[in-house]
């Protein structure tokens, strides 16, 4: 997030160019972002009317903000629901948020950074254990991923000039699986066999929406 703030500034700075940097456009932090990072300085409580994209009628519940992701061009809120339960909400999915007068506590052992450090995106996972996953990258692709890791607990195993190994240490949640197959080919997942079958059934699915093509 810190870094996306940095861009804005450098910008700013350079306004003489604007028109010739081109950064996508962020829908969901038009409204919320302000509200909620102004009741996070405050430890405040804010009530917030949630909508699925599968329901046709949201609800609303108070929520402690904890902190803010950016993932994919969208916004994320993780913070404690009135069940007690830590989830993450998507800002493009609040209707509406306001700031109320009750004051939270934020856990003293709670880190932003601690908290996803074992995840990839935003689906949390919550009752899968990070694991150890090795993945191949094909000679050309093999660039990308020691320019640009996956995951900060990337490690490079061993370079044999047409593929490389890599190591991470991670949850295999949807979003990490859906980073996976946006490589197609040119990854190959090697360990665990569970997520190897994962993998398949996506392929497979895929093939046969293609298979008459």
């Amino acid at each position: 997030m810190l870094d996306s703030f940095a861009v804005g500034n450098t910008i700013g700075e350079h306004l003489s160019i604007k028109d010739r940097i081109v950064v996508d456009e962020i829908p969901s932090g038009r409204y919320h972002l302000t509200t909620i990072m102004e009741a996070m300085k405050e430890n405040r409580v804010v009530s917030v009317t949630y909508r699925q994209f599968s329901n046709p009628c949201g609800y609303t519940f108070p929520v402690e903000p904890y902190c803010l992701k950016l993932f994919e061009n969208r916004w994320y809120l993780l913070g404690r629901n009135n069940r007690g339960e830590i989830r993450i909400y998507g800002l493009d999915r609040l209707e509406a948020v306001e700031p109320t007068d009750e004051r939270f506590r934020l856990p003293e052992d709670f880190s932003a950074d601690a908290f996803f450090s074992t995840r990839y995106g935003v689906v949390i996972g919550y009752d899968e254990e990070p694991r150890r996953i090795v993945v191949r990258s094909n000679e050309e692709h093999k660039h990308y991923l020691l320019s640009l890791p996956l995951h900060h607990s990337q490690t490079l195993i061993e370079d044999c000039g047409a593929y490389a190994d890599f190591e991470l240490y991670l949850v295999p949640t949807y979003d990490f699986v859906m980073k996976l197959l946006q490589a197609g080919p040119m990854i190959d997942v090697i360990s665990p066999l569970e997520l190897r079958r994962t993998m398949k059934g996506w392929v497979s699915e895929m093939y046969e929406l293609y298979k008459n093509v």
